[in-house]
């Protein structure tokens, strides 16, 4: 028999470590799920309360895919059979429930295909939207998708440090100079124990969410954000921190936060490509804080120029 396979969509890491336990549960035939990408998934789970679930959830079945919807938000009932709706946190019995239900859907335990377009992964990690990445895992997919040990990356001079038990990164201060080493792949990253990081630690510790921040902003060069169409308006819902490397970042989330727009939108209105407004979008969606609204919202209206940030 086939290995039926599943994938997750935006859990938080708490609900996603308790939905993961559970598959090894025999005793309701959840231990013959295997978790795989998504765009290899015969099933996919959705947090539809996340930032962008919900609009997740609606691409993927409006792709055909089988998507399950997960919410603590919501008071669904799990006993219909028409419905693929799992309450949080999964209960064991309900999560065999519609696994069993999502898999007569979809005719087995073959994989669906995926959607046309495929976008890198975001995977199990507390931010907004899963991608996924057919190519070769690079350092950025797997810091997007969550990094659990500490790893060591040579570079011409030292080394990159990643510490993800302390949440932080020791390395240059600059993040455009470690472009081509987040883009190498993930297989130049060591695994390496407390006390060689410890030894090799050098400089001031700096949040591993600045450098996952950079890795989303170049892991898909010019590609939207999760969930968005043709004519999606990107709105920004809170400031964040401008790297200074990045003074034209200013002046898009700017016109982000003011009012919900195309990324043609913003770029006209702030002198950049759609391109770069997307890079930036994707990157905030890393962090939380992006929504993603239908072609519909509220176009942008003309508005004064933004004011150039202060040097």
């Amino acid at each position: 028999m086939t290995t039926p396979t599943l994938a997750l969509n935006g859990f938080e890491a708490a609900h996603a470590d308790a939905i993961t336990a559970l598959l090894g549960g025999a005793e309701t035939g959840l231990g013959t799920w295997q978790l795989t990408a998504e765009n290899h998934a015969a099933v996919v789970l959705v947090d539809t309360d996340t930032l962008g679930g919900h609009m997740a959830w609606l691409k993927l079945t409006g792709a055909g895919r089988i998507a399950v919807a997960c919410s603590a938000s919501q008071r669904w009932e799990e006993g219909s059979e028409a419905d693929l709706r799992l309450a949080l946190p999964v209960r064991r019995e309900a999560l065999a429930r519609v696994l069993a239900r999502a898999l007569a859907r979809a005719g087995g335990a073959a994989p669906i295909a995926p959607p046309q377009r495929a976008l890198p992964a975001l995977s199990l990690v507390p931010s907004s939207d899963s991608f996924t990445d057919t190519r070769q895992p690079r350092l950025c997919d797997r810091l997007l998708q969550g990094v659990d040990k500490a790893l060591r990356v040579p570079l011409a001079d030292g080394a990159l440090l990643i510490d993800p038990q302390a949440d932080c990164w020791y390395g240059p201060g600059a993040l455009k100079p470690l472009a081509d080493t987040l883009l190498q792949p993930a297989r130049a990253a060591a695994e390496i124990d407390a006390a060689t990081l410890a030894h090799e630690r050098s400089g001031a510790a700096q949040p591993l969410a600045r450098l996952r921040w950079y890795a989303a902003l170049i892991a898909a060069p010019a590609a939207p954000p999760d969930g968005a169409q043709d004519g999606s308006r990107l709105r920004l819902i809170r400031w964040p921190e401008i790297e200074r490397e990045f003074p034209r970042h200013f002046r898009i989330a700017a016109a982000m936060m003011r009012q919900p727009a195309s990324a043609g939108e913003i770029a006209a209105q702030v002198g950049a490509t759609a391109d770069e407004v997307n890079d930036f979008a994707r990157a905030a969606q890393a962090r939380g804080m992006l929504e993603v609204l239908p072609p519909g919202a509220a176009p942008m209206d003309a508005q004064p120029p933004i004011p150039a940030a202060r040097r």
